[in-house]
């Protein structure tokens, strides 16, 4: 077996999810999340995906039009995106019962509480956890 690599792994670059049309799915990561367009990947006849950036700090995101790999990834759950505590949970919570975007309600976990199984339009789930900020210990519990 090779050795494992040694270096510093910093964190998440971005994610890429899978749309069935890019315009319908900037408006939920701009309008209901706040996320900014950075730049528009070119092609053939248009853009074939649109990059966005949090300026809160979430993971840098793109919207990568495959409508056949939306439709697959539907159901699925394709990232979780940290919040800073419960109180922000419960702000997007509102955010996204005030324009009528299903999810599965603010659960319990093991890192306080999370929204999951938020269906962004057109693409594959998300989910949003308590993450706290790096510096902070935090102490997980043993699961059996």
């Amino acid at each position: 077996m090779t050795a494992a690599f040694e270096g510093r792994l910093t964190g998440t670059h971005h994610i890429r999810l899978p749309v069935s049309d890019v315009q319908t799915a900037r408006e939920f990561w701009e309008g209901v999340l706040g996320y900014e367009w950075e730049f528009d990947f070119p092609g053939d006849s248009g853009p074939v995906a649109s990059a966005f950036r949090h300026l809160s700090g979430g993971p840098n995101v793109v919207l990568w039009l495959d409508p056949e790999r939306a439709r697959e990834f539907a159901g699925f759950v394709m990232c979780g995106i940290g919040v800073e505590d419960a109180s922000a949970i419960d702000r997007l919570k509102a955010a996204l019962d005030a324009r009528g975007i299903p999810h599965g309600g603010v659960q319990g976990a093991f890192v306080e509480v999370k929204l999951p199984f938020v269906r962004t339009p057109g693409g594959p789930m998300v989910s949003f956890y308590v993450k706290p900020d790096p510096d902070v210990q935090v102490v997980r519990p043993t699961i059996a």
